[in-house]
C-alpha cells in the first residue's frame, strides 16, 4: 500500500505529554494536503480482572470532558520504555496492584484525523493488591465492579471513555 509522503513539517508546539506539528503531505493519489497532528508516544491501557471477573477501575477528574469518569487504568509510554512495562507501571502507580498474568488484547487509534497517539489494552490477571502511588498530580479513587455494572454504565452513557468501552468488550468477546 502507498504511503504518504511528508514534504514539510514544522513543529508548533512542544508539551511533556505530547507536541504538536504542521504538516504538508502528498497523499497516495498525489494531492497536496495540510494536516495539524498531534504527535503522541502512545498509551497503556490495563483491562484488570479478578478472580470473582470483577473489573478494577480508576475514578479521576477529567478536565477536557469536565467531569469525573469511571476508567480502565492507564498512561503514557515513557520512552525507551514497551507498552507491556508500562502497562505493569500504570497498574502499580494507580491502583497498588500488581498481576501474575499478562496478555496483548488489542491496539487502537482513538482518533486518527488529527492525533498520532495509538493505545494498546492489555489483560491483566492474577491480581495481586497493594499501595497505590499516583503520579504527580493523578488524584485517583480505585473500585471493584461486577461485568453487569460495567455494561450497565457503558449503555446508559456514564461510561464514555472509548478505552474503557472496548477494552470492556474486547475482554468480553474472549469468553
Amino acid at each position: 500500500m502507498k504511503k504518504a509522503r511528508v514534504i514539510s513539517s514544522k513543529r508548533m508546539l512542544t508539551t511533556p505529554i505530547f507536541a504538536v506539528s504542521d504538516n504538508w503531505v502528498k497523499d497516495p493519489q498525489g494531492h497536496k494536503i495540510r494536516r495539524i497532528v498531534v504527535e503522541h508516544g502512545g498509551s497503556a491501557v490495563v483491562m484488570v480482572v479478578n478472580a470473582l471477573k470483577q473489573i478494577l477501575m480508576v475514578n479521576q477528574y477529567r478536565h477536557p470532558a469536565g467531569e469525573y469518569m469511571w476508567e480502565l487504568p492507564a498512561g503514557m509510554i515513557d520512552p525507551g520504555e514497551s507498552g507491556l512495562e508500562a502497562a505493569k507501571r500504570e497498574l502499580r502507580e494507580e491502583t497498588g496492584c500488581r498481576a501474575r498474568s499478562w496478555k496483548k488484547l488489542l491496539s487502537f487509534y482513538p482518533s486518527p484525523g488529527f492525533q498520532q497517539e495509538k493505545m494498546t489494552i492489555f489483560l491483566a490477571r492474577g491480581i495481586v493488591e497493594g499501595d497505590a502511588a499516583p503520579a504527580g498530580e493523578e488524584h485517583l479513587e480505585c473500585g471493584w465492579f461486577d461485568e453487569r455494572w460495567v455494561r450497565k454504565q457503558i449503555r446508559e452513557g456514564k461510561i464514555c471513555d472509548a478505552k474503557t468501552i472496548i477494552g470492556y468488550y474486547a475482554w468480553r468477546d474472549l469468553k
